[in-house]
């Protein structure tokens, strides 16, 4: 070999040793002619044990077998070949790109190939994993209740999730490539459509602006039909660039409706509590007291105190069956029907009687009221009543008990209920009598045990002495120390009476 030759072959070797790509050279018997520096490396073989030998003498059979009929197709075909190639290395199988291709001597004749291999092994794993975030990402957006929408630099759309699909009405590939406000609809502070720019919070996001958050927007859908949103719009950026935004969304229709109820059951409990008692009747001789605690926005449980005449006051508490809104117009419906009969009527029997027939002609079949009314004459300190399926208890100064028990049925479920006179009971100094709904002696401990009657009789007994704002404060306070943390299941009310 001249030392040109000797020259050129050193630099020919140089140059394939110090590339990262395996590159080999095969004869017609494919056997090894040449390998360069890293097929020594990741083999762990030297040239001279390498050269002259075939795949079969240092690969695994399988593998073997795949290379040599890659190779063979070359050799045939006289054609190059570009195919993946599985290769043992130290951490196992890597995957390889080959390029093998046909050597020709002078009279065009194929007398060896040769192969250039890279290692994909890496770029298949990030294949694979950007696939699998690219999977899971689609995964997270297909499962959230929120719109995502994704705007290019342009502010127009690049992709909607389900969600933002489902909420627009609109497909992703009817809106991809349109801007922004095709759902958007802007807004003056007065509350009219606008194209404003500086009234867009995604524009001007998208000019560089940090995130905004919009608590009440309008996005319009395909057929035109709009909607309330709240969203948040945030930069999305390449380094110190921003190339888009990303739009998150809800629809808060069923929001706002929830509000609006809540405003009215509000507005329903400030009348209802507006017709309560402003304040106790001041008589001399008696002490009054009330409490009334709702479970809810709205209380079916009632009490008043009602002029019926010189000398004589009418007290009575009533509970409409069930709580919440429904009940709480019933009992307001309830009041003002007790209240007008009694502008002409102060007998209680006759008082219920008609009160039990317009209450069964308005009131759902579902629902009923319970109600004790009592007459109190002042001038001659005696209690006359009649109950329509409630009671009412008296403890004398003496430390005796009676019940006032019911003297009917519950109104509202039959017209022709009768009611009769409990009878006139006398009052004498130091008598409390305490009136009182359900909801106190069913409240519930967090053991689901009872408050029960013996609890608020027992109170009634150690407070008899205080004065009646005491006595209903006591019998309150007990009752929710009873039930802790557990929530209050009916509404509580009570009147109590002290005779001084």
């Amino acid at each position: 070999m001249s030392p040109v030759e000797y020259e050129f072959t050193s630099l020919v070797q140089d140059l394939l040793d110090h590339t990262s790509s395996v590159i080999y050279v095969k004869d017609a018997e494919f056997r090894y002619l040449l390998i360069n520096r890293q097929f020594e490396t990741l083999f762990h073989l030297s040239r001279p044990e390498i050269v002259g030998k075939t795949d079969f003498d240092i690969f695994p059979r399988d593998l073997a077998e795949a290379f040599r009929a890659n190779d063979r197709h070359v050799f045939e075909s006289g054609e190059a070949l570009q195919c993946e190639e599985v290769a043992p290395q130290d951490d196992g199988h890597h995957k390889y790109f080959s390029m093998k291709f046909p050597l020709r001597d002078a009279s065009g004749s194929v007398y060896a190939i040769a192969g250039i291999s890279t290692d994909i092994t890496d770029r298949i794993r990030d294949r694979r994993e950007i696939a699998s975030l690219r999977s899971h990402q689609n995964m997270i957006l297909d499962s959230v209740e929120d719109g995502i929408c994704g705007l290019d630099v342009a502010g127009r759309v690049a992709f909607l999730n389900p969600a933002a699909e489902r909420m627009l009405q609109w497909a992703t590939a009817d809106l991809q490539g349109l801007c922004h406000s095709q759902f958007l609809v802007n807004r003056n502070p007065n509350g009219r459509p606008t194209t404003a720019v500086d009234l867009n919070p995604i524009a001007a996001v998208l000019n560089g602006q940090t995130a905004k958050q919009v608590s009440a927007a309008s996005f319009r859908r395909c057929d035109g039909s709009v909607i309330p949103v709240e969203y948040t719009v945030a930069p999305i950026h390449d380094v110190d660039t921003i190339i888009g935004a990303v739009v998150a969304f809800r629809d808060t229709t069923d929001r706002l409706r929830q509000l609006e109820t809540e405003q009215e059951i509000q507005t329903a409990h400030r009348i209802q509590m507006s017709l309560n008692p402003k304040r106790m009747p001041t008589i001399p001789g008696f002490d009054f007291a009330a409490i009334s605690v709702a479970c809810s926005n709205a209380c079916g449980d009632y009490f008043d105190f009602i002029p019926c005449g010189a000398g004589r006051l009418g007290v009575t508490v009533g509970d409409v069956s069930g709580h919440g809104l429904g009940a709480a117009l019933e009992m307001v419906e309830t009041r003002a029907i007790l209240r007008t009969t009694m502008l002409t009527e102060s007998d209680p029997v006759p008082c219920l009687t008609r009160l039990n027939q317009i209450l069964s002609d308005d009131l759902p079949d579902d629902m009923f009221v319970s109600l004790f009314l009592a007459i109190l004459n002042t001038d001659d300190r005696t209690l006359t009543y009649s109950a329509a399926g409630h009671d009412a208890s008296i403890l004398s100064a003496n430390g005796e008990l009676r019940r006032l028990e019911s003297t009917g049925p519950v109104l509202g479920l039959s017209s022709s209920g009768m009611f009769s006179n409990g009878g006139t009971v006398a009052l004498r100094a130091g008598d409390v009598l305490l009136i009182a709904t359900d909801g106190i002696a069913e409240t519930l401990s967090p053991t689901h045990e009872l408050f029960g009657r013996a609890r608020v009789i027992d109170l009634l007994r150690q407070h008899q002495s205080r004065s009646a704002a005491e006595i209903v404060a006591a019998i309150r306070d007990a009752a929710e120390a009873f039930r802790q943390l557990e929530p209050q299941r009916d509404d509580m009310t009570a009147v109590v009476l002290k005779i001084l």
